[in-house]
């Protein structure tokens, strides 16, 4: 039984790595640092939520509040974010969809396993709002 499995699970890596439809580019922790969001984004986020009573829902609602939450966005390298509200202190912030990895799919035509993305979760804590990176 545990052969089977062993060459079940080799079977499977084989395909996988012949693949003509997907592909896997190293990308160093120093490159996925330099790809993530500035800080600064994260702290206009946490502003919106203070001045506005509320999390925004998207893209539109968060630059339509003002010119300082569009310059937050200026030079941002995500092409989809999402805001998924939790309640009126926790939101999950996910952005995914880099230029780069968009750029790589469209020459190669294969999908990039190992794509910039990331996942902020804010919350209050000690009666004042925070983020943090979370890693999956």
């Amino acid at each position: 039984m545990q052969i089977n499995i062993k060459i079940a699970f080799i079977v499977i890596i084989m395909a996988i790595s012949s693949c003509e439809y997907v592909t896997y580019t190293h990308k160093s922790k120093r490159n996925k640092a330099k790809e993530r969001p500035p800080i600064t984004l994260f702290d206009k986020l946490i502003d919106f939520r203070i001045e506005q009573n509320s999390w925004p829902v998207s893209r539109e609602d968060f630059i339509s509040k003002g010119i300082k939450y569009q310059k937050a966005l200026v030079d941002f390298k995500y092409l989809t974010i999402t805001f998924q509200i939790k309640d009126s202190n926790t939101m999950v912030f996910r952005y995914f969809d880099h230029i780069k990895d968009v750029e790589a799919q469209k020459q190669s035509e294969k999908i990039e396993l190992n794509t910039y993305q990331g996942t902020i979760l804010f919350f209050k804590e000690n009666n004042q709002f925070v983020w943090k990176k979370l890693k999956y």
